[in-house]
């Protein structure tokens, strides 16, 4: 068994399997499956607290306490879900299935989670705990196989940066028109009630994540299989799972989640509030008119959008580890731009968040596609595949970060002094401000410096796949 990281051979290695090629369709067909979840969680991160405060009508701080424990608890849901999807037989794959099984149950869950009862204040607290933990349960069933499917569609590098690609470009479709429609079709489906208004159009993205969902299912293909003979034990997984370097620090940066979850939760608040633009339309290429609040949300999509089109070209030029670290520092600078820019200079606002945009959707499609390799890592080292739990791992590392972000962001708008429908205290908008600025580029800042010791570079992960496709070759001709 191979325990050290070696350098790649200095001649390549004969009889080589070329890998199938993803076909359009199936990037394409792959990334409907992020719209969908999208549709689901961009709603969450964008609205849900503000839905909580000023429509639900329950206080920050206990929604702070909600998110903290769902999110945080949920992400221990990921490694049984990775583990049992790890061990799934069916004659469509193993991580193909859970698209169809819970696309329904997902769409009914979040419709009830944006719907608003007459119940007491106290009533909605339980309402809301019942409601959205069943939620980040469902979300975890569907998302946590959907993300592993991408580490056995293919191991060739470039293709599987370009199915992550994909994945976020259509991830960031869905949370373009979220952010571009929500607001619109509340107003037009609520006729002034907003608690009709959100319930309605959440029914609506839930029907477009289940045809989503569908058509990823159908369109897509398992290819890379376990060793044959391979035995899996969960405890001997977990014990891998931490004795791999390099997915340890795919986990650190999973949990930068939090940096993701104070900033994006802030943002419908430092439109609303610090810039104070809600009511005003903007209008787009003299075609129609946006209120600029969906206006500002929708640069940060558009940017993401780019970004993830362009990442391939990217890569190439810097490798997958140079680019990560640079798109980390990257965010933390342009997150420290939103300090400096004055109310007023709403130009310079929303030419930051394309920016701030754009440099995420390069770097959410290298996360995942960093994730794979630490998937094919476990299997050179210690010749067992275990993408399932590789995945439900980061998505562990990711809602422990939601939880703690979605906590820390109800319990510093309480500290600031955040009262909804009012005009806000110099207090709360100060508050805001860090929230969108400060706080999340320390965050990103010090992961980026920690990404520096990570080992897998692009003549290691080369290394890597060659002695794999050896290996699984050999495996092929003599199983026994």
């Amino acid at each position: 068994m191979m325990s050290r990281l070696r350098s790649p051979p200095k001649h390549p290695i004969a009889s080589q399997p070329v890998p199938a090629k993803l076909s359009f369709l199936e990037k394409f067909g792959y990334g409907l499956g992020d719209a969908a979840c999208n549709f689901v969680w961009g709603t969450m991160t964008s609205f849900l607290l503000f839905f909580y405060t000023d429509i639900f009508g329950i206080p920050a701080a206990a929604i702070g306490t909600l998110f903290l424990f769902a999110r945080v608890s949920d992400g221990f849901v990921d490694l049984v879900v990775g583990a049992a999807a790890d061990r799934t037989r069916t004659r469509w794959g193993k991580f193909r299935p859970y698209l169809v099984w819970f696309c329904i149950p997902i769409a009914a869950v979040f419709v009830a989670t944006f719907t608003t009862p007459a119940f007491s204040v106290e009533g909605k607290i339980i309402y809301a705990w019942i409601t959205y933990n069943l939620l980040m349960i469902m979300y975890t069933a569907i998302n946590v196989p959907y993300g592993a499917l991408s580490g056995v569609m293919t191991d060739e590098p470039l293709d599987r940066t370009s199915l992550n690609s994909f994945r976020m470009g259509c991830a960031q479709i869905g949370a373009l028109a979220v952010n571009a429609l929500t607001l619109p079709l509340i107003s037009a489906f609520g006729h002034g009630d907003d608690a009709k208004g959100y319930q309605l159009t959440v029914g609506l993205f839930s029907l477009i994540a289940i045809a989503f969902f569908l058509t990823t299912f159908f369109t897509t293909k398992e290819r890379i299989q376990p060793p044959p003979g391979q035995k899996t034990n969960l405890g001997r997984d977990l014990k891998s799972l931490f004795a791999n370097k390099p997915w340890v620090f795919m986990f650190i940066a999973g949990c930068g989640s939090i940096f993701n979850t104070i900033s994006g939760a802030a943002k419908i608040y430092y439109a609303k509030y610090y810039l104070g633009i809600e009511a005003k339309p903007i209008g787009i290429l003299g075609l129609f008119s946006m209120d600029q609040i969906s206006f500002f949300l929708v640069m940060g999509s558009v940017g993401f959008i780019v970004g993830a089109v362009t990442v391939r070209q990217w890569v190439k030029l810097f490798g997958k580890k140079n680019l990560f670290i640079g798109c980390l520092l990257a965010m933390a600078g342009g997150c420290v731009a939103f300090y400096y820019i004055p109310p007023a200079n709403l130009n310079a606002v929303f030419i930051s968040q394309l920016v701030l945009g754009y440099i995420g959707g390069i770097s959410a499609p290298l996360y995942f596609a960093m994730i794979g390799d630490t998937a094919d890592y476990a299997e050179w080292k210690f010749h067992v595949r275990m993408t399932g739990i590789i995945f439900s791992a980061n998505s562990c590392s990711q809602k422990i970060g939601l939880g703690i972000g979605g906590a820390a962001s109800g319990y510093l708008l309480k500290e600031y002094g955040y009262v909804a429908h009012v005009a806000q205290s110099a207090s709360a908008n100060y508050g805001i401000l860090l929230m969108v600025s400060l706080i999340p580029a320390a965050g990103y800042a010090l992961i980026g410096v920690v990404f520096f010791f990570y080992p897998l570079n692009e003549a290691f992960c080369h290394t890597i796949r060659e002695d794999l496709a050896q290996r699984r070759q050999r495996l092929s001709e003599n199983p026994a």
